[in-house]
């Protein structure tokens, strides 16, 4: 290793390397670990990645690993883009940037400290721009300001040329002078995760002012105030209240498994543009009075007894009260804090475009009021359905603005449950696939299974003659929905890009087979190159 880390080299590996932010994904044959600390240094570390070990070269920045696309057996070297941390305002291309390997606390801290600006991005603290980005991205202010891609200006992207054999560093936009560029940066908006190449800036020309001010309020449930009629009764109101809700707010419904004890909500408010902090107190405090008057009348509400845990929204210092906190924005980002401990944990996701029908509605009560054969209750109390608010501005996108075609949907789930092996200290990563490990998977493989049996097992808007579902979210991947090692990566990918994949004039196959048509550039749920 004969580069040094100040010039962006290489340097030698520590067992931390090996290890993302899901503890079940373990790379132990990872030999090189490049870092660049410049823009300018990404393709002479990819390329000497690439000369050295070819196609099992991954990148990284801050390491959230839902499946282990990085994290495995196959990968010998790792771009490490978390040295290029940088927010600010570029004078000469005019635009905010934000660098790959910035974690999302810092991006919001720097942009409305600096420049009093925001992105409509996660709620997660250690979350790298680098992949949360590109994937989408959305959080809290989606409703109001749409997705991140849909803010996005251009990108530096570093791109594999293996006719000969050198990466080369690009700035590409929907203004490029190109069409082959015009359509890289389509891609990127939505399906850049490991697909065409290591993006080392974002840019954008114009940003949201950051709110001022924000509310939160939690409303819970006991379970043993709960049957099956009277769950439905009160997922129905909460679709209800969210087709009617200002696009300043957003609710996250978690569905916690009974083992909890309790489900709850979680509401944000934020102060729109002009508006003082008495007036958007007032219009808070009568958001929130008519949420729990109408689900009060379905079922009394309850303070809020424990952290509702889940991702996002990992909230953890609202008191249990009642009372709704007037904040400052800042105070809201922190207090909605969704990283949460590294455990190991599993993910599914599923956009609608209408509330639960009835069959779904029976399907969630009763997984969630169901235990795993040798499980104890209390190893479940940390799995549950988030259901997130969603619509609003994101919906003022045409499906083919971006890759994101999900553009008409007025909920977000994510399907989650964690677990912590039961072995010894440092060996965590030997045992992934634990007795404790694959109950917890079947339990959440047959819950996504029986909640969308009707359109196949997953939530498949062609099999779907009601118009309710509408595909996955790619930053939230599930390998069960398919993978090109089994033969069925056209299933997930579908899911997840539906006509954007294939069948548009401009689509991403299409993007694949020019930007890197000998697939350097691949995991096992990577568009496909033919």
């Amino acid at each position: 290793m004969s580069h040094s880390i100040a010039h962006g080299g290489s340097r030698p590996v520590v067992i931390s390397d090996r290890q993302g932010f899901d503890r079940r994904w373990f790379a132990p044959n990872l030999q090189a670990v490049y870092v660049p600390t410049h823009v300018e240094q990404v393709a002479d570390c990819l390329t000497a990645a690439v000369r050295a070990y070819g196609r099992d070269v991954k990148a990284t920045s801050g390491r959230h690993c839902y499946e282990n696309f990085v994290y495995n057996s196959t990968t010998r070297a790792i771009i490490d883009m978390s040295a290029l941390n940088q927010v600010g305002f570029d004078k000469a291309r005019n635009a905010f940037f934000v660098e790959a390997g910035c974690e999302n606390w810092s991006v919001y801290r720097t942009l409305l400290n600096g420049y009093n600006k925001t992105l409509p991005a996660g709620s997660c603290y250690s979350v790298g721009a680098g992949g949360h980005i590109t994937g989408g991205g959305y959080g809290l202010l989606s409703r109001l300001h749409g997705l991140t891609v849909d803010h996005l200006h251009a990108v530096d992207i570093v791109t594999w040329d293996a006719r000969v054999g050198q990466a080369q560093l690009q700035h590409v936009s929907a203004d490029s002078a190109t069409s082959d560029e015009r359509d890289l940066f389509w891609g990127l908006r939505g399906a850049g995760c490991g697909n065409f190449g290591v993006i080392a800036r974002y840019y954008f020309a114009q940003l949201p002012d950051a709110p001022d001010h924000a509310t939160i309020s939690a409303l819970a449930w006991n379970w043993s105030d709960l049957d099956q009629d009277s769950f439905a009764d009160l997922l129905a109101a909460y679709a209800e209240l969210v087709a009617e809700m200002p696009e300043t707010d957003f609710g996250l419904l978690k569905l916690n498994h009974v083992s909890n004890g309790q489900i709850g909500l979680l509401l944000q408010m934020v102060s729109a543009p002009g508006v003082g902090l008495r007036e958007h107190q007032g219009r808070a405090e009568m958001s929130t009075n008519r949420w729990r008057a109408l689900l009060d009348g379905v079922v009394p509400t309850v303070p809020l007894e424990k952290p509702l845990g889940g991702h996002p929204g990992y909230m953890t210092t609202l008191p249990a009260s009642d009372a709704a906190q007037h904040v400052t924005y800042l105070e809201a980002l922190q207090t909605l804090n969704g990283s949460g401990p590294n455990q190991f944990g599993k993910y599914k996701s599923a956009y609608m475009k209408k509330p639960f029908p009835a069959d779904q509605t029976e399907a969630i009560y009763r997984w969630l009021n169901t235990t795993p054969p040798g499980l104890p209750a209390a190893d479940m109390s940390q799995s549950l359905l988030q259901v997130d608010s969603y619509g609003g501005a994101v919906n003022r996108r045409s499906a083919e603005s971006t890759a994101v075609p999900q553009r008409s949907s007025i909920l977000k789930l994510q399907y989650q449950t964690y677990w912590i092996n039961a072995s010894k200290p440092g060996e965590s990563h030997l045992q992934p696939y634990s007795d404790q490990a694959a109950a917890h998977l079947q339990w959440l493989n047959g819950f996504y299974r029986d909640v969308y049996a009707e359109y196949g097992g997953t939530p498949d808007p062609a099999r779907d003659r009601t118009g309710t579902v509408d595909g996955a979210y790619y930053n939230y991947p599930d390998i069960d929905l398919g993978s090109h090692e089994r033969g069925d990566a056209d299933q997930a990918l579908w899911l997840y890009f539906l006509e954007n994949l294939r069948r548009n004039p401009r689509n991403l196959v299409k993007v694949k087979q020019r930007w890197d048509p000998e697939n350097y550039f691949h995991h096992a749920q990577s568009i496909p190159v033919r």
